[in-house]
């Protein structure tokens, strides 16, 4: 078979999704403390160096002095010498034991499981020094980002063993099941621009789960008086307010001029709070610094490539500045869609998508495709300007603040945009 039959076959059977262990990992790494033991062979061991050194510039998944945050048994489906339990158990202790980590969690792949290893048997068992955890083993059914879920669940549901008690404390939020899938200056920008927003309000940011620092650091979560939860955890969330008593209010993504508002609106209406002027003030002062650029946006079409909780809230951003994000290809399995695009495709081909791309003409062609590194490299956006944002981004790193939500966030997007269609 020549080169060029092979990559036809790529193309035709080369689907655009994430498997379910690198949620996992993108979970462990938004914990700077969180040590997994990954029960399997080695063919588990590349799907972590799409993070470390790659998306994540300052990743400490891997160290090159030995405190590695992901441990492989390189367990094979054959059988196996002694009891492979005892084996594991054996690991997690040390690992739990050894004082360089604040949670240790555990999960296996789908054959593990289907041979008997019963991973939240045997943590639930174990009595260490910090607290020792499962992730079910469910990449036959579940994609990346229901592996980022279950990751955060696991988080929510050991921070109880780490939480000094303390009294809920007034007018403070926690953001829980926040997408953090790097440790770089867009989220740590989105982070604080949640937070200057949330204190115009009069409420005290005091934990988003997770953002990068330590597990211990992640129980002040329990403290808070509302917990607002994002669609990345939304079981992490119910968790941590069944846990502290807290109000839950579910929420989407704070993107746009719009979006943001309302995103405060919906927390300050539970917390009986009035939104004040400045905020309001704010919103037109940004949207008025749009509207000097609207000419060269205003009509355009859009291409989305990624996952589909970012798109929700672009896409209501992205009509507000008078666009048309009329195309979604989603790196996963169908979910339901709040703000769902025109034309959807989720977990395509990549000639499917090619074919689908290739077939937009005149009016309908996207003047900007906004999405990953991968729908890049799969030549999604093969002649068209694009904009790299969400996992995995490799050409475009932030070392200082570069938020994407929140007004400030709303203006570097518009930037981004504008710029795009400059250097057409």
């Amino acid at each position: 078979m020549n080169d060029e039959n092979v990559k036809a076959l790529e193309r035709r059977f080369k689907t655009f999704i994430l498997p379910f262990q690198i949620g996992v990992y993108l979970g462990v790494n938004a914990v700077s403390d969180a040590a997994l033991v990954s029960d399997g062979p080695n063919c588990a061991v590349p799907k972590a160096e799409f993070i470390y050194g790659n998306h994540d510039a300052n990743s400490t998944l891997f160290s090159p002095y030995g405190f590695h945050r992901i441990f492989y048994t390189m367990s094979h489906p054959l059988r196996q010498q002694g009891n492979p339990e005892e084996r594991i158990e054996a690991v997690l202790s040390v690992l739990a034991r050894s004082g360089h980590y604040g949670i240790v969690l555990v999960t296996g792949l789908p054959f593990q499981a289907l041979a008997g290893m019963d991973y939240e048997g045997m943590t639930s068992a174990m009595k260490e020094p910090v607290p020792v955890t499962s992730v079910p083993p469910k990449s036959l059914e579940y994609d990346w980002l229901e592996g980022y879920a279950l990751t955060l669940k696991a988080f929510a549901a050991a921070l109880p063993a780490v939480h000094k008690k303390k009294e809920i404390r007034r007018n403070t939020v926690a953001v829980a099941g926040y997408f953090f899938d790097r440790n770089e200056g867009d989220h740590m920008g989105n982070i604080a621009e949640m937070k200057r927003l949330l204190s115009m309000c009069g409420l005290e940011l005091v934990s988003v789960f997770p953002d990068g620092g330590s597990f211990s650091g992640l129980s002040a979560a329990l403290d808070a008086e509302y917990v607002v939860s994002m669609p990345y955890g939304r079981s992490a969330a119910e968790i941590i307010a069944g846990n502290s008593g807290a109000e839950l209010i579910e929420t989407g993504l704070p993107a746009g001029f719009r979006g943001t508002l309302e995103w405060l609106e919906k927390i300050c209406a539970a917390a009986g709070i009035k939104v004040p002027e400045a905020v309001y003030a704010e919103e037109r002062k940004s949207r008025e610094q749009y509207l000097r650029v609207a000419s060269v946006l205003r009509h355009k079409p859009v291409l989305y490539a990624g996952e589909p909780h970012l798109f929700g809230a672009l896409r209501g951003f992205l009509k507000e500045i008078g666009m048309r994000p009329d195309y979604a290809v989603f790196d996963c399995a169908p979910v339901k869609l709040q703000n769902p695009a025109e034309h959807v495709l989720f977990s395509p081909s990549t000639e499917q998508v090619w074919n689908f791309v290739s077939s937009l003409k005149g009016f309908d062609r996207p003047a900007v495709m906004i999405g990953s590194s991968f729908a890049v490299s799969e030549g999604f956006a093969k002649g068209i300007p694009y904009i790299e944002l969400g996992f995995p981004s490799y050409s475009r790193h932030c070392f200082t603040e570069e938020p994407f939500l929140g007004f400030r966030g709303a203006l570097n997007l518009t930037a981004m945009l504008l710029n795009s269609q400059l250097s057409v």
